[in-house]
């Protein structure tokens, strides 16, 4: 009987004894030590701009090249959004802004230690600059001039500039005031005449990476045009007798005309002599008696066109007596 009792309990703390080493086996065979990720890829790099629109870099041999819009002001800093091997990690940290001036690089670090360089380049994606030199743009001396025609230009002060290039190859810098669209791409440079000589200039146009010079010398520099003070009351003269009309830049004038009130005829008044600031007419021996309600002064402009302009608009304006 005791044999037996010993027996029995001597095989139950045996399969006990069997049971908890069975169990102790199975969860010793279920624990897995995982091995450090070695990877290190930097996978996505992009930038939302300004305008909501998002640019995707391209990642290779260990460059970040973000090309971006040449229709887009370059920012001061931007703000990447970075993708990275699994458990690996990266710096600077996606998110964080950066000086587009500065020269950075992204450092990815796998989990076990191993580390990638990736060097970030921007290219303003730019097309060749182009100036049409076909039609003459004019402008006068301490006035404003609008240039068109001046395609893939970036509209951005900090990264355009304008100059006007002499027959001898003298750039002057100009003062771009602002940019006005025209089309798609096309823009006219809003800018204020340099105070250079008169005469022909080409266009330089320098815009971000890309620059370039008109083939003609398209642009105009002139003088400011004449202007005349009107009269406020009727000039009376007679035959053979002067008279004088006050104004301003008077350059290049010429002999002037008058018309009878209720005709269609024109007659020439004689040049006596001019300056800056006035003109004098003489009236011919044989020029028709009576009211003259249109009176006009004249000059030669840049391209040796004759140019009337009407001084004053009362009726009469001009009496001729005997």
């Amino acid at each position: 009987m005791t044999m037996t009792f010993f027996n029995r309990t001597y095989s139950q703390v045996l399969a006990t004894v069997l049971l908890a080493c069975w169990i102790m086996a199975g969860a010793c065979s279920k624990e897995k030590v995982e091995a450090p990720y070695p990877y290190h890829e930097l996978k996505t790099f992009k930038v939302v701009a300004v305008t909501g629109d998002t640019i995707q870099a391209a990642i290779a041999d260990g460059s970040i090249i973000l090309y971006w819009p040449f229709d887009e002001p370059v920012p001061a800093t931007i703000t990447p959004l970075v993708t990275v091997s699994d458990k690996a990690t990266v710096l600077p940290a996606s998110g964080t802004a950066i000086a587009v001036k500065d020269s950075v690089s992204y450092v990815v670090t796998a989990q076990t230690g191993v580390t990638a360089s990736y060097k970030l380049r921007i290219i303003v994606n730019q097309p060749e600059l182009q100036i049409n030199s076909g039609t003459d743009m004019v402008g006068q001396l301490g006035a404003n001039l609008s240039i068109g025609g001046i395609t893939y230009v970036i509209p951005d002060l900090n990264v355009t500039s304008a100059y006007l290039v002499s027959a001898k190859g003298v750039e002057t810098k100009c003062t771009i005031n602002g940019f006005t669209e025209l089309g798609a791409n096309d823009y006219a440079l809003e800018m204020a005449t340099p105070d250079v000589d008169t005469g022909s200039y080409k266009l330089k146009v320098v815009s971000a990476t890309k620059t370039v010079t008109s083939e003609k010398a398209f642009v105009k520099v002139i003088y400011p045009l004449p202007s005349v003070v009107a009269p406020t009351t009727a000039i009376t003269v007679k035959r053979g007798e002067r008279f004088t009309l006050n104004g301003n830049n008077m350059r290049g004038m010429l002999a002037g005309r008058a018309r009878l009130a209720g005709g269609q005829v024109y007659y020439d008044l004689e040049l006596a002599e001019f300056n800056l600031t006035s003109v004098t007419y003489r009236i011919p021996a044989d020029f028709p008696l009576g009211n003259y309600n249109l009176l006009h002064t004249a000059f030669r402009n840049y391209q040796g066109v004759t140019v009337y302009q009407r001084a004053g608009t009362i009726n009469p304006v001009l009496i001729i007596t005997e």
